[in-house]
């Protein structure tokens, strides 16, 4: 099934988003920046293989019976880059560093628990209860690396 959403609504929506909560962002003196990251793109087989792998780790777990399988997506922001190259950075060590400080979306794995929607980890059955695991060098399911815009090239974006 096709999902749309109407384009005057979709402009209304982001126009929404830049003259309020970027707005705010840039012209903040607690912590100012000078621009922020308005769009960040997943590849599509990145996606895919991310889902996929969710329904396989819960498929290979039919006892926790976890329903209406879903990814939810948390506004976030990266840390500063003099950070990178300490313990615990290492997922995003790599990065232009020109993505310090800016917004982005990570993608945790979510599902119906016990009639609550919950986050959890496929990869971990302790969590398939919804409870967040702890721990030092704790490591989750997650999807975070895509292309921010700006500093990516603005070309080719509709909004």
């Amino acid at each position: 099934m096709s999902q749309t959403i109407n384009l005057d609504l979709v402009q209304e929506m982001v126009t929404n988003y830049k003259t309020k909560q970027y707005l705010s962002i840039i012209t903040n003196k607690i912590n100012p920046m000078t621009f922020d990251a308005q769009s960040v793109r997943f590849n599509l087989a990145s996606l895919k293989a991310f889902i996929e792998t969710i329904e396989t780790e819960v498929a290979s777990h039919p006892q926790y019976d976890l329903q209406n399988l879903g990814i939810r997506f948390y506004f976030s922001a990266y840390p500063a880059d003099d950070l990178w190259d300490q313990p615990g950075y290492e997922d995003i060590a790599n990065l232009p560093a020109q993505y310090e400080k800016l917004h982005t979306l990570i993608g945790i794995p979510a599902a119906e628990i016990n009639g609550l929607d919950c986050d959890f980890d496929p990869l971990d059955v302790k969590t398939y209860n919804g409870t967040k695991p702890i721990g030092p060098g704790c490591a989750i399911m997650a999807e975070n690396h895509g292309p921010l815009t700006p500093p990516g090239n603005p070309a080719g974006l509709w909004f």
